[in-house]
């Protein structure tokens, strides 16, 4: 079975707690006391594990600051660049 294939159903109990059942939580690997980031996507609920990174490039932002980059290597930059912006519009309008 993969991650993605694990569907659970949880009861909201008082002040709007939650159980996430233990198969989903070791293979996520959240440990009691962890702390979890709740995010509201597309009117669904989106809970993040610890150490999960939801955007990894703002992470790397900012890191090839003041480093010259090859002509040839940029231009390869820009048009991968363009593709992704390309595919992500295409996708959110869909």
């Amino acid at each position: 079975m993969r991650l993605l294939d694990l569907v659970e159903q949880v009861k909201v109990l008082q002040k709007g707690k939650i159980t996430i059942p233990s198969d989903i939580r070791q293979k996520l690997g959240i440990a009691e006391g962890d702390y979890l980031k709740l995010q509201i996507m597309s009117n669904k609920l989106v809970l993040f594990p610890p150490n999960t990174v939801p955007n990894p490039t703002e992470l790397i932002s900012g890191l090839a600051e003041g480093i010259q980059v090859a002509e040839p290597v940029k231009q390869q930059l820009i048009k991968a660049s363009a593709t992704r912006v390309k595919k992500k519009a295409a996708v959110t309008f869909e």
